[in-house]
């Protein structure tokens, strides 16, 4: 997840980057490059790393923090991050055991750094997954200069702050997941059905995958259909648009499927957990 800052304007914004900028700033210069998106670090090696590429014709300082966090939902169903200053006493977070070196650098235009993540944690641990969030902050501006009486010499500068906010876990032990999907309903807004149900992780380990809204007629083809990548830390109730154009008014099946896999995430660093469906009828006006 990457959230662009201007100043003090701030909002984050899940699955997106918005850039607050004027129309004379040129931005297109600054794009760091991070991977993986997703750090998975074991009791066994207590250890990982990121690799950073400026793709940028510009010069990043990079500057690299932990906090602790979670995807959430709100009242409609919109997806957000859910981050503490401090960790609840009862959270499993591990932002206080990550260790990052270098914390500062500057990274040159088309040049690569690897950084690494030494974890500490306590002796003594249940066998669990702990959270924490990787903030990866690149600055950047523009050249500013202003030539006495020659306007075509003027240019504009913002200080541009990129952050990325990725997902980290420390696995200890032998680890499970699961879903489970309840109230399930869907309603028709404009063009899309917007199917909404309540996600509860079960197991030791937060629920990482895809969950998929399947429009089926009554010969049992599939007309349509919307999927969701989420995480489900504790609880979701996301909201899963379904396109509704070209579906003909009608009573359909809708099939909700939640799957412990991910097209941008590599399967090797997922726990796996058997499938989850639920059905409900469905009538499109």
């Amino acid at each position: 997840m990457r959230t662009a800052f201007v100043g003090k304007a701030r909002r984050a914004v899940p699955w997106a980057i918005l850039l607050w900028i004027g129309k004379t700033a040129d931005v297109t210069a600054q794009s760091v490059a991070i991977a993986p998106q997703m750090i998975v670090v074991d009791s066994r090696t207590n250890a990982g790393s990121l690799i950073l590429v400026n793709e940028g014709n510009i010069a990043s300082e990079v500057s690299i923090s932990t906090e602790y966090g979670y995807p959430d939902t709100d009242s409609s169903g919109g997806m957000f991050l859910r981050t503490f200053n401090t960790a609840p006493d009862t959270a499993p977070s591990a932002a206080s055991w990550i260790q990052v070196f270098p914390q500062r650098f500057r990274l040159e235009p088309h040049a690569r750094r690897t950084v690494r993540l030494l974890v500490t944690p306590p002796k003594t641990l249940l066998q669990r997954e702990y959270w924490g969030r990787i903030v990866v902050a690149d600055h950047g501006a523009a050249p500013s200069n202003i030539a006495v009486g020659d306007t075509q010499a003027i240019h504009v500068g913002l200080n541009l702050e990129v952050r990325s906010v990725l997902a980290f876990f420390y696995r200890n032990g032998s680890l499970s997941t699961g879903l489970r999907i309840d109230s399930a309903r869907a309603a028709a807004q404009g063009d899309s059905l917007v199917v909404r149900a309540m996600l509860t992780r079960t197991g030791t380990a937060a629920f990482v995958g895809s969950l998929k809204a399947s429009l089926r007629d009554s010969a049992g083809k599939t007309v349509s259909e919307g999927v969701l990548p989420l995480g489900v830390y504790y609880t979701l109730s996301p909201k899963v648009p379904v396109p509704l154009h070209g579906v003909h008014s009608g009573v359909y099946t809708l099939v909700l499927t939640a799957v412990s896999s991910r097209p941008d995430v590599q399967p090797q660093t997922l726990v796996h957990a058997e499938p989850v469906q639920t059905t409900l009828s469905v009538t499109i006006p």
